[in-house]
């Protein structure tokens, strides 16, 4: 999956199981003129030690003036689609489409601040 973030700012993106548990979280900040726009490519599955799980991704934070879309698409459509494709009740897909998603918990795994 793409991620796109047009204009400057901080952008949190959690990564929740079909259960709603948060088991990544990446912050990725965008510095520059308001026209900068920046892409990070990231895989939806994660390796656990009980294998292979897939993951939806959720926007927490962003800047007021940014923009950001998932594989070209506004981020929360993207994410309603992508946990009802791994398995998400109802309520956790639509927490997500908002911006709603569990803290991280002990052991899981925190991406250091991309800056770009």
């Amino acid at each position: 999956m793409n991620i796109t973030i047009k204009g400057p700012g901080e952008i949190v993106v959690r990564f929740i199981d079909q259960n709603g548990k948060a088991l990544l979280q990446e912050t990725i900040r965008v510095s520059g003129s308001g026209m900068v726009e920046a892409k990070r490519d990231i895989n939806l599955s994660l390796e656990t030690l009980s294998g292979q799980v897939l993951v939806s991704p959720v926007l927490i934070q962003q800047g007021e003036k940014q923009q950001v879309t998932f594989d070209g698409e506004h981020h929360s459509s993207f994410t309603r689609k992508r946990c009802q494709e791994i398995g998400c009740t109802q309520n956790i897909t639509e927490d997500a489409a908002h911006g709603h998603a569990q803290p991280l918990q002990e052991g899981a795994i925190h991406l250091p601040s991309a800056q770009k």
